[in-house]
């Protein structure tokens, strides 16, 4: 058997090792006795409470949540949707991306401030003219955590916007990964300069990402086939 390091948990510990056959095993042990061996690691080295989840599933299953529950999120979840953005691709390894985390009474001045810009171009402009954003709005409001996303590229690149982009993706698979809702929200640019002068931030906002327990689960909406959407040139 070769094996890799221990993951202690409490007075026990957990040992992964490869058999000569390749099998994975997981070895629960207290003290110097052996409880349980399981040829899948997951259930032994995961908490039950956590949701692990396969790309594949992640990439078909995660949705636009704009119902949440009334419930905390461990900023220890929060820091795990984060570095998953951390991981996307960059432009010249710029890793342009930066993040503003809100909760509490940060996060309600904010929406406060969202809402009052919104309602005053309502008045000046129309409802019709400011769209789904007072909808975006009080989703911002109701949700445990807001993620202000910034652009901090210094070269103006249009490739460093896609490198923000990017990181909204791999956050919203983690954090469906984690069994947390998310929702990116570009309606903030009806109100951008005065949330961005409030944070007061030397880069560009780009976007609002919701983080929360979901309320509902939407069915999938259709989607446009491989072959309606590619063209294969040889």
């Amino acid at each position: 058997m070769f094996h890799v390091p221990l993951f202690l948990s409490g007075l026990s510990s957990y040992s992964v090792s490869l058999s000569q056959d390749n099998e994975i095993k997981a070895v629960l042990v207290e003290g110097s006795h052996l409880v349980e061996t399981q040829s899948y690691i997951k259930d032994i080295l995961y908490p039950s409470s956590v949701k692990i989840v396969e790309l594949d599933e992640a990439i078909r299953g995660r949705r636009s949540i704009r119902k949440y529950i009334d419930r905390p999120v461990p900023l220890e979840l929060v820091r795990n949707v984060l570095e998953a953005g951390t991981w996307a691709p960059s432009a010249k390894n710029g890793q342009q991306w930066r993040f503003t985390v809100l909760t509490g009474k940060a996060k309600k001045e904010l929406t406060d401030l969202f809402r009052s810009k919104l309602q005053e171009l309502s008045t000046k402009m129309g409802i019709q003219a400011i769209g789904s954003s007072l909808s975006s709005c009080s989703i911002t409001e109701q949700v445990p955590v807001l993620v202000m996303v910034w652009n901090a590229g210094e070269h103006g690149w249009e490739t460093e916007l896609q490198t923000v982009a990017a990181a909204i993706q791999n956050m919203l698979l983690k954090a469906h990964s984690l069994g947390l809702g998310s929702l990116w929200i570009g309606d903030i640019y009806y109100a951008l300069d005065v949330l961005a002068e409030r944070l007061g931030k030397p880069w560009k906002l780009v976007a609002a990402v919701t983080l929360g327990w979901p309320a509902v689960t939407p069915k999938p909406l259709p989607r446009k086939s491989v072959d309606e959407i590619s063209e294969f040139l040889s």
